[in-house]
């Protein structure tokens, strides 16, 4: 039986909204689904509970058939106030324009519940004229942001032999693989515990420095990755120099997937041309063929299909993932429902100018 914390109904609805506390079962539902990742998991529940803030979740059920869940957390704005954050939710499974209706009221109260000026839902769904009809009717608009949270990436299909998976790759790619391979001086190490973090933390300050892109502080990202290593979750892959670590890969396993989710490199070495990472690619590939997983997912840093040979700032980064394979996978775009219009007017003005301005696309 599931330990009910609460029970969310009203007497038109066909839906409930249960909280849970055993988190097993709320991972093992969550499995069930044709889609969801890691930032559905309980792990990443725990981290966000333990650096504040106000977070949610909830499983939905129809009677007694378990159809999906809804998930998020309140952010603030300095400029505009508190938002509600839907990331890779809400889903569902088999799910009417009823359903989603249901859904989409259900996050708009709990947004104005908290006094938020809008609420953001990011659904890992491909496409659903049922969802597509609940947004138009329900006034929710395209968020003005680029595709942040891997809702555009780079898939590899793991039941492929490895065969299969290198004959998918560019020539100039499966070359420098074998080179990296018989490269005496190259080496890769794999670990599943935080004996790597402090390498981590130098490599990944290192790559936010020269790349120029703003993250979390290292000291919260850590936080997240060990409730990862306490929950068998999280994987570093380092790649040596003549033994001196040069890159570090991190990779996060949840139900079917591996992700790709972080990733930091020496600078020294990143100027020397020394291109380890394809090695840690393939490393990568053969773990998680290893642990019996079916998706690799390389976690975003994608351009839109229809942004080839446009400049974005993730141009390099895209051509690297698209060299290596697999299939881009483009999930419905963010979309937002305004709770205090006027604000929200003002917030999709400042955002679409600011994304850009530095040469983002907000169109996917």
């Amino acid at each position: 039986m599931l330990n009910l914390l609460n029970l969310v109904t009203s007497p038109m609805s066909q839906l409930e909204f249960r909280e849970v506390t055993n988190e097993q079962e709320w991972d093992d539902l969550i499995l069930t689904l044709p889609n969801y990742s890691f930032l559905n998991s309980s792990a990443r529940y725990q981290y966000l509970k333990e650096v504040g803030g106000h977070t949610f979740r909830y499983l939905v059920f129809k009677g007694d058939e378990f159809k999906g869940l809804v998930a998020g957390n309140i952010g603030h704005s300095k400029i505009f106030g508190k938002f509600l954050e839907c990331k890779h939710t809400p889903l569902l499974k088999d799910a009417k324009k009823a359903d989603w209706d249901e859904i989409l009221t259900f996050c708009k109260d709990l947004g104005r519940t908290n006094g938020c000026f809008m609420v953001r839902t990011s659904p890992l769904i491909e496409c659903d004229s049922n969802l597509e009809e609940a947004y138009s009717e329900n006034f929710v608009v395209e968020a003005p942001i680029q595709n942040i949270d891997a809702l555009i990436s780079q898939y590899f299909d793991l039941n492929k032999s490895e065969e299969d998976l290198r004959h998918d790759m560019t020539d100039s790619t499966r070359n420098n693989i074998n080179k990296l391979s018989k490269n005496p001086d190259i080496s890769v190490k794999i670990f599943e515990d935080n004996s790597q973090f402090e390498l981590f933390k130098n490599f990944h300050e290192q790559t936010k420095k020269n790349k120029g892109y703003v993250d979390r502080p290292a000291e919260l990202l850590l936080k997240e990755l060990q409730i990862q290593v306490e929950n068998h979750m999280c994987y570093m892959i380092v790649g040596y120099f003549k033994d001196r670590p040069i890159s570090i890969w991190q990779c996060t396993v949840f139900g079917k997937y591996m992700h790709i989710y972080q990733a930091g490199s020496d600078t020294e070495f990143r100027e020397k041309n020394i291109r380890v990472t394809y090695l840690l690619f393939w490393e990568s590939v053969k773990l998680a063929k290893q642990l019996g997983l079916q998706i690799l997912d390389l976690f975003g840093g994608m351009t839109p299909p229809n942004y080839i040979g446009r400049k974005h700032p993730w141009s390099g980064v895209n051509s690297f993932k698209e060299s290596l394979g697999g299939k881009k996978m483009v999930y419905m775009h963010s979309r937002d429902f305004a709770i205090n219009r006027p604000m929200y007017f003002l917030y999709y003005i400042y955002s679409y100018v600011r994304t850009t301005l530095k040469g983002y696309t907000v169109k996917w």
